[in-house]
């Protein structure tokens, strides 16, 4: 019955999929069915990257695209069905000429149909890539250790947001970087801590993207060590935990000095008698948490789990723990521990031992992600996988020497060799399909290298760790395992070894004989922007009362209502404003189905009513408010220049979410993200766009300031268009 079929992401279809796929299209070589008799040719169209084949752990087959090509190569026995898109519009010429030479060399060799391959059909034109040469689009970093480089990378990204620029997307000139411009990127997530910690030190706001570490974040950690002491407050594991986490903060030496009465020092009535070797911090915290846990115990068997650990977070002030650039994020994620704690409440009896257990139970899975927040003002962390679909001003591909980690198992099973039959190896024994398998992982390495190296569009950094200078080690499965020979060098030269400073610029020469300029970047004292500041432990405080903390940036709706009213509300008014409401949005529904076009009155009724019942099952509009509506359809359809005002292209319910700076002076402005929908954007065969806004009440002063907003978001989504708005009063 389907005539049509456009397939996406067409890289990441396994076999399963692309039969499936087949069998859509199997009878329009037959003849048969409806397709026949299509005014219109059937149609299959595919759309993908071979180049960016990445999810092969989730079947997902590059093979598969040649099938594919060849299969419709079949349906259309004249001419090539193949297209090509190579011109990119995201990165910098200078960028460009990098990714032709070096995945020139990346993809040379032999190999099977799944191997990865750069043609001269997928090199970016040569016009676009002329500039060639690097400049300062590329970067190098590499240290003696993973932390070296972290505070590298971390120092490198403050001297860019002090006094670096990147280029507009419309094109129009340069601006500033700001921190959501940069991406830390890795090819395994055990990676990220090192990076995150390093720009916590330097106050450099960072977001971890969804997919790493909930149950690894220390607030998690934090909470799961209260809730296990309160389950079992008799265990010395417990409350060790308890003891070190952030809830009270006793020293290493503290924990040393009640080894062995640990679970009394907390619970018991007494003050046990080895707290006397406690220096005075250490006593004070520990009175402190003694006073609170007496009243938390004691709610443990007569409230619910969720609500006891919302009361201990408050007492204990844990929020100002919380305080710092990762704030938001650690807001969000004990938000979604309280919701996995309440539904764990809401299946039935749940007791505080029951909690701790599922909780345990969830963290040795195969684990969740970071709750989403939104990265804004924030430098970005995440996997190459995670990062795939998006891009940035700037991205630093760094530890370019670990690998995945995964070890060899002794006994190997292959479910298909190629032939449809499986093979089993015992190690050390090696045959023909092992080595294959291992020839495909090196094949995805280098696909997840290329779509690494095309997310910047400004700047690219390579980090990786260099041990006294020698050569760096590229662990099977890692990025510099898969990189020519000669760029490897580049990170021994960027190096400092014992001869002393390396050079300020180091090159790499391609094999199209173009020289790639790497500016060497040092970070921590060498950068410009200045040393980072010492490590310092938190200060302990006395501090009581819970803090409220505020999101970095506010989100406000452009307007509060999707309908007008008139008049303030009082209890009536506030019966009419929603009754108003509601014939506004059938209105609108109304308008989007039928354009202004003029429709019988009893039809428009009869539509109004069916819009009606899925509006809202709690709260369904009138048969007088259904009337309304299509009375106001049917008068706006009538209007001589309803046709006029609803000419061109259109766009209906357009959601957009607008970042500004609001508020009085400069130095009082804030940023905010508006949120709203655009009743209806307009554009001419002379491209200029018209936001529409369509009234069902009578003229207010709000409404022109509600325009505005529309308007300046419609420019941002039609850079250099011109946009103008109108209000329309049914």
């Amino acid at each position: 019955r389907y005539h049509h079929v456009l397939v996406d992401e067409f890289q990441d279809t396994s076999r399963t999929q692309w039969r499936l796929v087949e069998l859509l299209v199997q009878s329009w070589g037959e003849g048969s069915g409806l397709v026949a008799e299509a005014p219109l040719q059937p149609t299959i169209f595919v759309v993908g990257d071979r180049k960016q084949s990445i999810y092969r752990f989730r079947d997902a087959d590059v093979a598969t695209f040649h099938e594919a090509t060849e299969a419709i190569a079949g349906l259309r026995a004249a001419g090539d069905v193949r297209r090509a898109i190579s011109h990119s519009f995201r990165a910098a010429p200078g960028l460009l000429a990098f990714v032709n030479d070096l995945f020139a060399e990346v993809g040379g060799g032999a190999g099977g149909r799944d191997r990865f391959r750069f043609e001269d059909r997928d090199r970016f034109p040569a016009e676009q890539t002329a500039a060639g040469g690097g400049g300062e689009t590329l970067g190098v970093i590499a240290a003696s250790c993973l932390e070296d480089c972290a505070e590298a990378v971390a120092g490198e990204i403050a001297a860019l947001l002090a006094a670096g620029q990147v280029r507009r997307k419309d094109g129009a000139g340069l601006r500033a970087v700001r921190p959501e411009d940069v991406a830390i990127l890795f090819r395994a997530r055990e990676s990220h801590r090192a990076f995150e910690s390093a720009l916590g030190c330097r106050a450099i706001p960072a977001h971890v993207y969804k997919g790493l570490g909930f149950f690894d974040a220390e607030e998690i950690k934090d909470v799961r060590a209260l809730t296990r002491f309160l389950a079992n407050p008799a265990s010395e594991l417990r409350a060790a935990a308890l003891l070190r986490s952030r809830l009270v903060g006793l020293s290493d030496p503290g924990l040393l000095a009640l080894a062995g009465a640990l679970s009394p020092a907390l619970a018991a009535d007494d003050f046990p008698p080895a707290a006397a070797a406690l220096e005075a911090d250490d006593r004070r915290v520990l009175a402190l948490a003694r006073r609170g846990l007496r009243a938390w115990v004691g709610l443990v068997d007569r409230l619910p789990p969720a609500e006891v650990l919302d009361r201990v977070l408050c007492d204990a002030a844990y929020a100002f723990e919380l305080r710092g650039p990762h704030a938001a994020q650690a807001q969000a994620n004990l938000g979604r521990l309280r919701g996995l704690v309440r539904r764990i409440q809401n299946r039935g009896y749940a007791t505080m031992a029951r909690v701790a257990d599922q909780l345990d139970r969830l963290s040795a899975g195969a684990g969740m992600s970071n709750a989403v927040v939104e990265a804004s003002d924030a430098v970005s962390l995440m996997t190459v996988h995670a990062a795939k679909g998006l891009e940035f001003p700037v991205v630093f591909l760094v530890d370019l020497g670990r690998g995945t980690g995964a070890r060899q198992p002794p006994v190997r099973v292959i479910a298909d060799r190629g032939d449809g039959q499986p093979a089993v190896t015992v190690w050390p024994y090696r045959d023909e399909a092992a080595d294959e398998e291992r020839q495909r992982d090196v094949e995805e390495t280098k696909r997840l290298l290329y779509v690494a190296a095309t997310r910047p569009r400004d700047r690219l950094y390579l980090s990786a760790v260099v041990e006294d200078g020698v050569k760096p080690k590229f662990n099977p499965g890692s990025f510099g395992s898969v990189l020519p020979p000669r760029l490897a060098e580049v990170f021994q030269q960027a190096a400092p070894g014992p001869a002393g400073r390396p050079a300020d610029r180091v090159e790499w020469q391609g094999a199209s004989g173009t020289r790639h300029r790497f500016r060497v970047c040092r970070g921590g004292a060498e950068t410009d922007a200045g040393p980072p500041p010492a490590r310092r432990a938190a200060p302990r405080t006395t501090l009581l009362a819970p803090l409220r903390l505020r999101a970095p940036v506010e989100r406000l709706p452009v307007t509060g209502t999707e309908g007008e009213t008139d008049g303030e509300t009082g209890g009536g008014q506030r019966r009419e404003a929603s009754a108003s409401r509601r014939v506004g949005r059938l209105f609108h529904l109304l308008l989007r189905r039928y354009e202004g076009a003029p429709v019988a009155l009893d039809t428009i009724e009869q539509a109004a009513r069916e819009l009606s019942s899925g509006l809202a099952a709690t709260e369904p509009g009138t048969e007088d408010e259904v009337a309304e509506a299509a009375r106001l359809y049917a008068r706006f359809a009538a209007r001589a220049d309803a046709v006029r005002i609803l000419g061109g292209d259109r766009l209906w319910e357009v959601p957009f979410a607008l970042r500004e700076r609001a508020g009085g002076s400069p130095a009082g402005a804030r940023a905010v993200i508006r949120r709203g929908a655009i009743d209806c954007l307009a554009r001419g065969p002379d491209g200029r766009v018209t936001v529409l806004e369509f009234k069902t009440g009578r003229p207010r002063p709000e409404h022109r300031r509600q325009l505005d907003v529309y308007v300046r978001a419609a420019r941002a989504l039609f850079p250099g268009a011109a946009v103008d708005g109108r209000l329309v009063y049914v």
